[in-house]
């Protein structure tokens, strides 16, 4: 799905200035899987990842980009550009993040930043449109990302696990599944994994070799949180999908995801 021409303007923009000054950035969020798999929900949200060395320093990389164009949005991380386009920019550098925190100053917010040293660790340049690449955080990366979102404010983040859950889905699509049949013959919990739930197996595994130690034990601990189809991450998915009116059957079929992603992640799963 085509990145509109708006939000590639203020890409270009943020990617000059990032180059000029030599920082590293990762697009995280909803604009990957736009990227790399086909992607349902619409958006002309950008969400970003670059290095400061300070929050002074964050600031006047802001000055320069309001300058070419931006202006602030709600938040001290938001930046708007033209009619609908905003960029939520989270600065990451040892002179901001403590134990894997980061917080905003007289914002009275802190932030979890795990996932994010592995987000610039397997980010791949990606070409965003003629002339245009970007380092982006490539989809294991992503559902790390949203995992440790959601953990951090379950309330506020039931959108992030609605893309965690089409990824499993829509994962390695792009391919044509041919990795997919890697997983043929695998089983999880006495039933073979099915072709359409062999993604969430994968990114199972490979988010298993991307993850911190620390970052895994956020990841465990979310899915320990989901014994049943009726746990509240589940039913937060149903609303975000709006399949409420199919509880019973979607809710099992989200679990099963689950699951099966859980088997990648640990490497329990057994050949029949």
């Amino acid at each position: 799905m085509a990145i509109d021409q708006e939000t590639i303007a203020a890409l270009r923009i943020l990617a000059q200035l990032v180059a000029e000054e030599g920082r590293r950035i990762v697009l995280i969020g909803a604009t990957v899987p736009r990227l790399f798999v086909d992607f349902l929900r619409p958006t002309h949200d950008v969400d970003g990842v670059v290095t400061a060395d300070s929050w002074a320093d964050f600031d006047r990389m802001r000055g320069r980009l309001f300058k070419a164009g931006f202006r602030p949005g709600s938040a001290l991380h938001e930046l708007r550009f033209g009619e609908a386009v905003r960029i939520d920019l989270i600065p990451y550098g040892v002179g901001l993040v403590q134990d894997d925190r980061l917080e905003w100053p007289g914002a009275d917010r802190i932030m979890s930043t795990l996932g994010v040293e592995e987000a610039f660790k397997c980010a791949v340049d990606q070409e965003i449109a003629a002339g245009l690449s970007l380092p982006v955080a490539p989809i294991p990366g992503l559902v790390l990302l949203k995992i440790v979102a959601y953990e951090d404010r379950p309330q506020e983040r039931a959108k992030d696990l609605a893309d965690v859950v089409h990824c499993f889905e829509h994962y390695e699509e792009s391919l044509e599944g041919s990795r997919r049949f890697d997983v043929a013959g695998v089983t999880v919990e006495g039933q073979p994994v099915r072709f359409d739930e062999a993604g969430a197996f994968l990114l199972g595994a490979e988010l298993a070799t991307l993850a911190r130690p620390k970052s895994l034990v956020t990841v465990r601990g979310f899915l320990e949180r989901v014994p049943d189809e009726y746990a509240m991450p589940i039913s937060q998915i149903l609303a975000e999908e709006r399949r409420a009116g199919d509880n019973e059957g979607r809710g099992r079929r989200v679990l099963r995801l689950f699951r099966v992603f859980a088997a990648g992640l640990n490497n329990d799963a057994r050949e029949q």
